[in-house]
């Protein structure tokens, strides 16, 4: 599957289930979604990200709508509908989390950057959106080095919290000043291939796509449409 029509799915997925109000069909595509997570093997260690996202969400939620909090400041209990609506909230973004874990695991990177340069948008604008992309893997990768360095040197970066937090600067002030120098690096080797001197370019191992999958996209935002008019009108 190409990974704009995958792209397409989720934001469908994620703008309908936007849509839903609290009850079953929104409770059954949260159980489906978190199900596919945890069976498929490759994004099972994908859960941890949800649970440290979706945790501290539903604390935040409930300090703030569960009436204790009101109370004592306010001497009154909110409403019940501000309480379900927290609820309906955070199922929603729950299943917009652990849907966008599938995407990311299902679509590699690679992929997807090389579905940006091979389609119709600007060279520019192709670079602006795997940019971020790009830049996440050589952070990665220089701060696994510069910690490397840093525990050769004998910095306490497996210590305990304090040890970690004091050494933090040895780790972001190396790791801010490599990235400031490929900056510059990397706006040079661009001038030196005359990024955007031409529109059009050729892709190498481009992903593959098709009628069927340019008509199931096109279909796919036509759908969003129509159920955003309906949720408005109604």
């Amino acid at each position: 599957m190409h990974p704009f029509t995958s792209l397409t799915l989720w934001v469908w997925f994620s703008f309908t289930v936007v849509l839903l109000p609290l009850g079953w069909p929104l409770l059954v595509m949260n159980a489906l979604v978190l199900i596919l997570l945890l069976i498929w093997k490759a994004a099972r260690h994908r859960w941890r990200f949800v649970v440290w996202v979706m945790l501290p969400m539903a604390c935040g939620l409930w300090l703030i709508h569960s009436g204790w909090l009101s109370y004592w400041i306010t001497g009154a209990f909110p409403a019940i509908t501000q309480q379900e609506k927290a609820l309906t909230l955070w199922l929603r973004l729950l299943a917009i989390v652990s849907s966008a874990q599938i995407w990311l695991q299902y679509v590699p990177t690679e992929n997807f950057i090389r579905a940006l340069f091979a389609s119709r948008l600007p060279p520019s604008f192709s670079y602006l959106l795997s940019g971020p992309l790009l830049f996440i893997e050589q952070l990665q990768r220089q701060l696994a080095s510069i910690k490397e360095a840093q525990l050769a040197r004998g910095v306490p970066l497996d210590g305990h919290i304090w040890q970690k937090l004091v050494s933090l600067p040895a780790v972001l002030l190396p790791l801010v000043t490599q990235t400031l120098n490929d900056l510059a690096i990397r706006a040079a080797a661009l001038d030196m291939r005359s990024f955007r001197l031409i529109r059009q370019r050729t892709t190498l191992n481009a992903p593959k796509d098709s009628y069927l999958q340019t008509i199931t996209r096109y279909s796919l935002l036509i759908i969003m449409l129509v159920e955003g008019g309906i949720r408005w009108w109604w």
